[in-house]
């Protein structure tokens, strides 16, 4: 895959977004992302320099002969030997006298290693564990830095002592060479930990150096070394294997008195120190990169997926706790104070009547047909059933709103601090980016904040001037409404005008009575708050009503219980999200429009491999 512009901006974008979006959800994306960020940091973004250097490791198992490798490459014997494994605990780096240090040791190196190197100023520091250390050697080609790995097998299987930082090294090189033994070169936990640091996340080539006694023919040594290389690259090593080498036993050089005679068997004839100077860097990086931003895109859309599950998860559960709230709200507002919209209503509609309605309704010749109707309802009474109820003070009327509020706000404050809520197929668990607000509310006293809650009843059946306007509002679209018959009789002014009568039918269809009213109900349709809030009010045909003036109370009282619970629902809701549910909600908001932005960016930017996609 070519190297362009545009696929590294996109790198960078999904650097920068991913981690961000990952923390504003509250969610660990595991090792593996970690591994994504170092690996951007430290391997990929820094290589799109075309003046940044070949990083070169020098790995194997313990008294393979790292460290004298290392020299003779450096020209210098700055890293200490011996017959002992596990001698040196630092990584050491050789660069050219001509590089400047920083350049290269305080940009990639330094994220590669989590720590700025320091120059080596004895080799006794290299025995310790710390931080990494270098030095400058004219031997290095000036192309190259050049890593000395501490043995990756000191210790027991799977408490090796210097993995991680063998495993730095790795994942900051562009090259490395396995140097082995004939003891060690079958060595498959060894061979396994490099094929997972080298072909994880972008395949980088090496090449191999077989210690070897003299007796040894070319062959043995090439068929050992394609042996190692099976095993780190499967059926892709003749690819990815520079060249091979073999550096015969010898008591001098084992003993520190020269320098490693290295002579290639395989893949080269050039001298190793050569060849590592005449490297393609453009060539090699093309090829490196290639293969890397493939699998950075690779895993970075896995862990935009991931993202994106998690952000639509969150969504849902928001819209699953709003829709509790919503039918906690109704809960609430169970209880329709009929008579005192009425009234209110009747007021405004009987100001705004023509004077010559006005004029008949003082003569009494509009209001004939109400007073039939309750006369038609007193006869029932009459013919032994008990006389109806009297209206509801509001003392009771308060009474039964307390109730409803405790109801409605118990519920509303357990599905706020439950674990997870249910849905009609299964249950839906509550995000971790709402942990610390679900805990808060958890921690509340309760019972403090329902008296705080309770106190507001008042709300629920105080009137406002807005509600005056709506309801005036609604006079006039009823009006215009009104037939050339009604019109003339004025039926809905003579109907509202003898309000006590008319509460009291009202009254007695509200709360059932001996009369057989089934009541009224308040029915809304759909899940409220989501769209438009909408009120039926069905009216079972009643005893002493016919089926004109059934209808006509009916289209009388169902646009005045929508006006009222409009204004009602925005007054609860206001409440339950001030003291229960609204630090969740706004968590929820804040987090969700910002990881959205987050990682539609990436999205449209994650084109790497011709692919685009949104969460």
């Amino acid at each position: 895959m070519p190297k362009t512009p545009d696929t590294i901006s996109a790198l960078k974008t999904m650097r920068r977004c991913l981690p961000e979006a990952a923390e504003i959800l509250n969610i660990e994306l595991g090792p593996a992302f970690d591994h994504w960020i170092r690996t951007l940091d430290g391997k990929i973004l820094p290589r799109t320099d075309p003046d940044f250097p070949v990083v070169v490791a020098i790995c194997g198992g313990g008294s393979a002969g790292k460290s004298t490798l290392f020299n003779t490459l450096a020209g210098t014997p700055v890293s200490p030997t011996g017959g002992r494994a596990g001698l040196n605990r630092r990584v050491l780096i050789a660069i050219h006298d001509s590089i400047a240090g920083s350049r290269v040791l305080q940009g990639p190196l330094s994220e590669a290693f989590g720590a700025q190197p320091s120059p080596l100023e004895a080799q006794d520091q290299l025995l310790l564990p710390g931080n990494p250390l270098y030095c400058h050697s004219a031997g290095i080609p000036q192309n190259l830095v050049l890593l000395d790995t501490p043995d990756i097998d000191t210790g027991a299987k799977g408490a090796y002592a210097n993995r991680d930082l063998a495993r730095q090294c790795l994942e900051a090189a562009d090259v490395f060479i396995y140097i082995f033994t004939n003891a060690t070169y079958n060595n498959l936990d060894n061979t396994d930990f490099i094929a997972r640091m080298l072909t994880g996340m972008g395949t980088r080539p090496c090449y191999l150096v077989y210690r070897v006694y003299p007796s040894f023919s070319d062959d043995d040594v090439r068929d050992h070394a394609g042996v190692v290389a099976g095993n780190i690259y499967g059926s892709s090593e003749n690819a990815n294997v520079l060249g091979i080498y073999r550096a015969d036993e010898d008591n001098a050089v084992a003993a520190g008195e020269t320098t490693m005679a290295l002579k290639p068997v395989a893949g080269t004839t050039a001298a190793l120190a050569q060849d590592l100077a005449d490297l393609d860097t453009a060539a090699l990086r093309s090829r490196l990169l290639a293969s890397m931003i493939k699998d950075a895109a690779d895993q970075g859309r896995q862990m935009t997926d991931t993202l994106s599950t998690v952000l639509f998860e969150s969504n849902q559960y928001r819209q699953v706790l709003q829709n509790k709230q919503n039918q906690c709200v109704q809960t609430a507002l169970s209880h329709f104070p009929t008579d005192r919209v009425l009234r209110r209503f009747a007021q405004l509609w009987l100001k705004s009547d023509p004077a010559h309605i006005k004029l008949m309704r003082r003569t009494g010749s509009a209001i004939q047909w109400p007073m039939k109707a309750l006369l038609k309802t007193v006869r029932h009474f009459k013919e032994g059933r008990a006389a109806p109820p009297s209206l509801p003070s509001q003392d009771d009327l308060a009474r039964k709103v307390e109730i409803d509020l405790i109801t409605a706000a118990n519920r509303l404050y357990h599905s706020s601090i439950d674990d997870r809520l249910s849905l009609e197929n299964g249950q839906i668990e509550a995000p971790a980016v709402v942990t610390t607000e679900r805990l808060a509310l958890r921690r509340k006293p309760w019972n403090t904040t329902l008296d705080i809650i309770l106190a507001q009843k008042e709300a629920v059946l105080s009137w406002s001037s807005q509600l005056d306007d709506d309801l005036k509002t609604l006079a006039d679209a009823l009006r215009s409404r009104m037939g050339v018959v009604d019109q003339l009789r004025q039926t809905f002014a003579a109907f509202l005008n003898v309000i006590p009568a008319t509460a009291a039918v009202t009254y007695i269809l509200h709360t059932g009575d001996p009369v057989g009213a089934a009541g009224i109900k308040i029915k809304l349709t759909g899940l409220l708050g989501l769209h438009d809030l909408y009120a039926l009010i069905a009216i079972p045909a009643t005893a002493g009503m016919s089926k004109a003036d059934h209808r006509q109370l009916e289209q009388l009282l169902a646009p005045l219980a929508r006006t009222w619970l409009a204004h009602k629902f925005k007054t609860v809701q206001a409440l339950f999200e001030r003291h229960i549910t609204g630090a969740i909600f706004d968590r929820l908001s804040s987090a969700q429009e910002r990881a959205t932005a987050l990682l539609r960016e990436t999205g449209a930017t994650t084109a790497i491999d011709g692919t685009s996609k949104e969460p």
